[in-house]
């Protein structure tokens, strides 16, 4: 049996939590169940398309639906998912743990939580596969992200060459970005996204009141995976070692670097002249960086009374600014 996962987001810019999660369909019935959806969609009151944000508010297609009208269909359009999916996914991480741990310490892609939390989804999903029993491969297709599409699908097949077997030959077909009103089997992961970010401290007793929806969508079996600090603090370390074994930095370390490199290439040469013995020779780092100026080495200066390299800024010795 092969499925497909259908993953939106839903808190992506909402404290405390941010969220992306879906639906698994057999392959072969998810075009039965988006003709049920359209179906439902178009009888009264007809809306366009489904948004849980726009239902939960009364707005956009739901603005002047009866709360007992919207209440009942969100009720049949929960059935018609309970009818035919196979299983709901979704990892939530919470916006404060994942921008101390990640925000501004390695990459720019890593500043926000969504490709991350791209590549745990699928990770999640194998694992609740593998737990139940409910197939072999998986295609996943996920609601768009205009501004991670390009990274994700170039970044892609490089990831894969280092897949673990088993997993590789669960994901026969790269991961891809569509429409919600194109393939509308996204709007069901819509609902479960939403679901999952109202009620993630409350669990299935708080979901199944969280909307006419609900009680279908507590009937599906499902993993909803928290990613706490503690977690996202060994992914860092993992991600850390990675790069170290590459004897590399990452970008943000790398720019860090550039920009600290005049003192502390300074500070490590006063320290090899500090520790030297009297008459032995001392390889110093080579001076100047491009940026850096010229600098000179001296026994001393009116601000510093010891051997340095010399440049002067204004009225104030580098050397000095350094050793301080």
């Amino acid at each position: 049996m092969s499925l497909r996962f259908y993953i939106d987001d839903s808190g992506k810019n909402d404290p405390p939590v941010f969220v992306l999660g879906g639906v698994a369909f057999q392959a072969e019935q998810v075009a039965s169940f988006e003709a049920e959806w359209i179906a439902e969609l178009a009888s009264p009151p007809a809306i366009p398309f489904l948004k849980m944000k726009d239902a939960n508010a009364g707005r956009g297609a739901f603005k002047g639906v009866p709360r007992s009208e919207r209440d009942a269909k969100l009720a049949r359009l929960g059935e018609i998912l309970r009818k035919y999916a196979t299983a709901t996914v979704a990892v939530i991480v919470r916006h404060d743990d994942y921008e101390r741990i990640f925000s501004g310490k390695m990459m720019a892609w890593m500043d926000r939580p969504y490709q991350m939390m791209f590549h745990l989804t699928i990770a999640t999903a194998y694992k609740l596969v593998a737990e139940h029993g409910f197939g072999k491969t998986a295609e996943f297709v996920f609601d768009r992200q205009i501004e991670h599409e390009t990274a994700l699908r170039e970044s892609y097949p490089a990831l894969r060459q280092g897949m673990e077997p088993a997993l590789a030959a669960f994901l026969p077909e790269n991961p891809r970005h569509a429409d919600d009103q194109i393939e509308v089997a996204l709007q069901a992961a819509d609902m479960i996204a939403w679901h999952v970010r109202r009620t993630w401290r409350d669990g299935t007793d708080a979901m199944a009141r969280a909307s006419g929806a609900g009680p279908s969508i507590v009937a599906i079996p499902g993993k909803h995976d928290l990613f706490t600090e503690k977690t996202l603090a060994f992914l860092a370390s993992v991600a850390t070692s990675t790069v170290r074994r590459l004897n590399t930095v990452f970008p943000y370390e790398a720019k860090q670097i550039g920009e600290d490199f005049e003192g502390m290439a300074t500070y490590a040469n006063l320290q090899l002249i500090a520790e030297a013995r009297p008459l032995q020779p001392v390889e110093l780092i080579s001076f100047p960086a491009t940026g850096t100026g010229t600098y000179q080495l001296v026994r001393s200066c009116a601000a510093l009374g010891r051997p340095h390299l010399h440049r002067q800024s204004g009225t104030r010795c580098l050397g000095e600014a350094s050793a301080a």
